[in-house]
């Protein structure tokens, strides 16, 4: 089936138009059908262009109601999708050339022996012409900045990509503000005041642009590259530091048990009157030493535990265990010290609870700790819940009637050394910020899950929920404990 063209000659001449009839109506392209329009004038090729479809314009370059290369910027202008060849007189070789440099596919001489081969210079010319056009549509929806620039440094093509990345008046006829170096990559700035300078990389390619030798420019925001990488470095960094840290933390911990034993048993001596009877102002301050002793060890034995724990090095030590009589034995145990802070503690037990598949002393601690942190801040009462979970395992909760928590602090809760601004209760003493990142560990061992549910003025609810972990295999390895948020200790 023929391929059909329709050409719009814009040519003044009669008889020059009937020769380009007849050169196009001969059949010496195969599979060529021409359908040729003639435009007498500039305004009336013009209007046509407006109205109608066309592959292809043939241009008389001496048209007399026009200059010829003004006519072909107007032309492109009015059709810039089409094929434009030129036809010129002999002697106007230079125009032409000219011509085909500001766009047009291709010039026929009228008086030329090529004239004969206006049929396929058609052709080869609309298949150029759209060839180019999907060039400069690949160019155009790139997602990088792509601009064409010719051999003097002149803007050709500026996609939307690099309009944005400029974001400045268009950078097209202007000269490029850059140095181009073909096969070379590099990073430029982009100035964008008041705000930093955009860095972009840019890699330089050769290109034809009409004939000529030009460059194709593909600019990348790199910016958020390099600021992710900054992140990544600086998170390392931090992270060694931590490291650094808690293991300068472990290894003072472990070697201040020794004199802090040493101490201990001397406080002791004293305070019993194995040296001789102390007066009463020396009892006061033995006590007091006794006291702020106790509160050492107890910070010594947290680093070493949350030490151990997080170096994956605490295995757990799984069993049958009756979760209601752990309980009770952490709250019997810390009824002394409810009472000293005139607070009532209480434990209940809702519904069967059977046995659980954990570590024993991990689970007291965690009873001990969640229960330890809210006699910290209630004011009047703490109550610890336990019941089955469904589908399996059971729920652990530690209620208090403080002041509660923001929900913007609740996120720090189990983080390290954390120490909210939460009111304290009557001892004073808010504790090291590890208890509650202990309590984190244990559950993460156990798969488990460890949230808080607080408002400001309404206390706060520690739940912990424990899957059974009958049916996994003993080799499973721990993820990381997850949790709603973390807490003070």
């Amino acid at each position: 089936m023929a391929h059909r063209i329709r050409v719009l000659a814009i040519e003044d001449n009669f008889e020059h138009f009937l020769r380009i009839q007849r050169c196009l109506a001969e059949s010496d392209a195969p599979g060529l059908d021409c359908e040729t329009v003639r435009a007498g004038s500039l305004p009336e090729a013009l209007e046509l262009l407006g109205r109608e479809k066309w592959d292809a314009v043939l241009l008389d370059l001496t048209l007399p109601d026009s200059s010829g290369l003004d006519a072909l910027r107007i032309v492109q202008e009015k059709a810039p999708g089409v094929a434009i060849l030129v036809t010129a007189c002999l002697g106007d070789e230079g125009a032409a050339l000219e011509a085909m440099r500001l766009g047009a596919q291709d010039f026929i001489l009228k008086e030329g022996p090529d004239f004969r081969m206006l049929k396929r210079a058609i052709r080869y010319a609309v298949e150029r012409k759209a060839a180019l056009e999907q060039r400069d549509q690949v160019i155009r929806a790139a997602d990088d900045g792509m601009i064409v620039i010719d051999a003097s440094g002149t803007v050709r093509l500026v996609n939307p990509a690099a309009e944005r990345l400029f974001q400045a008046a268009s950078l097209l006829g202007k000269p490029f503000p850059y140095p181009t170096r073909v096969g070379e990559t590099g990073l430029i700035e982009i100035p964008r005041p008041p705000l930093p300078p955009l860095v972009v990389e840019m890699r330089v390619s050769p290109l034809s642009w009409n004939l000529e030798p030009a460059v194709l420019a593909c600019l990348r925001d790199v910016g958020e590259v390099r600021r992710f990488e900054e992140l990544r470095t600086e998170v390392a960094q931090r992270r060694h530091a931590d490291e650094m840290k808690d293991e300068w933390i472990a290894k003072i911990s472990h070697e201040l048990r020794t004199p802090l034993t040493i101490i201990k048993g001397a406080i002791t001596e004293l305070a019993d009157g194995q040296a001789e009877p102390l007066q009463p102002d020396q009892e006061t301050l033995v006590r007091m030493t006794q006291h702020q002793l106790k509160r050492i060890e107890r910070l010594i034995l947290n680093l070493l535990e949350l030490s151990r724990l997080e170096s994956g090095s605490a295995a757990l030590v799984r069993g049958k265990v009756d979760a209601a009589e752990v309980v009770h034995m952490a709250v019997s145990a810390l009824q002394h010290a409810a009472a000293q802070r005139a607070i009532v503690l209480t434990s209940r037990v809702i519904g069967p609870v059977g046995l659980i598949d954990a570590d024993a002393d991990l689970f007291e601690q965690l009873v001990v700790n969640l229960v330890d942190n809210a006699l910290r801040f209630a004011r009047s009462r703490v109550i610890v819940s336990l019941a089955s979970a469904k589908p399996s395992g059971v729920e652990l909760s530690v209620e208090d009637d403080g002041v509660g928590i923001p929900p913007e602090k609740q996120g720090l809760l189990f983080s390290k050394y954390a120490q909210l601004d939460r009111p304290r209760g009557p001892e004073g003493y808010k504790g090291t910020g590890l208890g509650l990142a202990i309590c984190k560990e244990i559950v993460g061992l156990h798969h488990g899950v460890i949230k808080v549910e607080s408002a400001a003025g309404g206390g706060a609810v520690f739940r912990v929920l424990l899957p059974d972990l009958t049916a996994e295999a003993a080799t499973t390895p721990s993820p990381e404990p997850r949790h709603a948020s973390g807490g003070v200790g």
